[in-house]
Parts: structure tokens; C-alpha cells; sequence
């Protein structure tokens, strides 16, 4: 098994008998036309930059199905009618659990307390406004090791949804920014679940004006200094991480 860091919060996840994708939001160096077809795409939630807008595509494309929030697979189904059917889109809601292939995949709840980034930034306002799909509730997800968390803060309620799993990958967001978790959280977040390693997402700048607070090298010094056992990963655009 393996991942691949497709920038920002997309990831690809090579499972036995399954190629899963997770917030296919992707921009340059990242070509979609040259990724391999994936058969299964969890969405986290609504926002603009966790690939939402790509459904027709990748639908068109890949022939896939896609799984995430009930309302928000209610609004996708709606909004794109005419070019998915419904029987690709799938509902999945915290503490819910659905088999695909063969993989058991369970939402965790994440904590990203907001509906519009345009609260929290008038100058991103108009991004948000080019794509109305809810913002919340917003889905972790938990399958054969891999914890992808989805937009979060700290919150206990990670942990105790994960209880008893096995976290061998747990992929974090650290930007501190537009209300997801600093390094600091993150690194909490991957203690307590018992996550062996911990791979940094949602730090790049969704656009040069926009910068997040928080990069991979304050996540590296962090551990360093604290001397945790969780292994930090920072990966490159396209770098593969395999498991082990």
C-alpha cells in the first residue's frame, strides 16, 4: 500500500483492489489527465480547494463513484444531474462506515468551525461564492491504516472516534490558518490517536496573496524540539510514501 501527495489536501491512496482519491483539488505541477483513474474519490466537504468542482470530470473521465457528507452528496447529486448519475454518489456521515472493494472506510469527525471562508477573509470571499457546496458538516476518514483528517482543529473527539484503530499514516493539516490545526495541534492530534507518522497537508498558498501561517519546516523543528515519536513526513508534490 502507498499514498501520494497531490498538493494541498489531495491525496492518492494506492489500497489492494482499490485506487482511492481524497480532495482532488489539483493545480500545477499536478496533471489530473496523467494520474491514474481512480475508482473511488472521498470528499471531506464542501469548500472550494477540496476538489468539489471536479466531479463532472472525473466522473466523465475515471467512471468513478464519489462518497462524502450526506448534504453535500445531496448538492452534488442536484447540482451536476446531468452529467453523474445518481448511483455513483454515496452518503457517508460521522461514525458511519461503508465497504468499497473490499475497504472498510469510516468518517471521523473533524472540527472547522466555519461555513464560508469569506468569514474569515473578505479577500476570498469570491472564490468561495464561485462554488455554494456546504462547507460543513466536514468528514475525516479512517481506512487500512490511513487517517486523512479532512479540515480540522484540535479537538478530543478525534482520538476517541479512532480508539482502537490502527494509525500507521495520519495526514494533518498544519497551516493555522482559515481555521485548521498549527503544527502544535497537529502534532497533538497524531500522539494521541498513536499515529506512527505524520504527513503535513494544507499548508501551500491557495493563491500567493493568501498564505498560510504555519509551513512544514515549523512542523519538522517542532518534533524536534519535543522529541516525539511520531515520525514527520513532508512530502513533495507527487512524492509516493509507501507503507512500512
Amino acid at each position: 500500500m502507498s499514498l501520494t501527495y497531490l498538493g494541498h489536501s489531495a491525496f492518492k491512496f494506492d489500497l489492494p483492489e482499490l485506487c482511492l482519491y481524497v480532495d482532488p483539488y489539483f493545480k500545477q505541477p499536478v496533471d489530473w489527465h496523467r494520474l491514474e483513474k481512480g475508482q473511488l474519490v472521498l470528499f471531506t466537504h464542501g469548500h472550494f480547494d477540496h476538489g468539489v468542482r471536479m466531479t463532472p470530470k472525473l466522473y466523465e473521465a475515471w467512471k468513478c463513484k464519489f462518497a462524502g457528507p450526506r448534504v453535500l452528496i445531496k448538492w452534488l447529486a442536484k447540482r451536476y444531474k446531468k452529467r453523474v448519475p445518481a448511483s455513483a454518489f454515496i452518503e457517508i456521515d460521522h461514525g458511519e462506515t461503508i465497504e468499497f472493494n473490499g475497504v472498510e472506510i469510516k468518517a471521523i469527525p473533524a472540527h472547522h468551525p466555519m461555513t464560508r471562508l469569506g468569514k474569515i477573509s473578505k479577500g476570498i470571499f469570491f472564490l468561495v461564492a464561485r462554488a455554494s457546496a456546504p462547507g460543513n458538516p466536514v468528514n475525516g476518514y479512517y481506512f487500512n491504516g490511513y487517517y486523512h483528517s479532512g479540515d480540522t482543529l484540535y479537538t478530543d473527539g478525534i482520538a476517541k472516534s479512532l480508539k482502537g484503530k490502527k494509525i500507521d499514516t495520519a495526514c494533518l493539516p498544519i497551516g493555522g490558518r482559515y481555521k485548521v490545526a498549527s503544527p502544535q495541534e497537529a502534532l497533538r492530534i497524531a500522539e494521541e490517536i498513536g499515529a506512527k507518522r505524520l504527513v503535513p497537508m494544507h499548508w501551500q498558498a491557495l493563491y500567493e496573496q493568501f498564505p498560510f501561517r504555519y509551513q512544514p519546516s515549523h512542523l519538522l523543528k517542532l518534533a524536534k524540539t519535543q522529541g516525539t515519536r511520531v515520525k514527520v513526513r513532508a512530502l513533495a508534490i507527487g512524492e509516493q510514501l509507501d507503507d512500512g
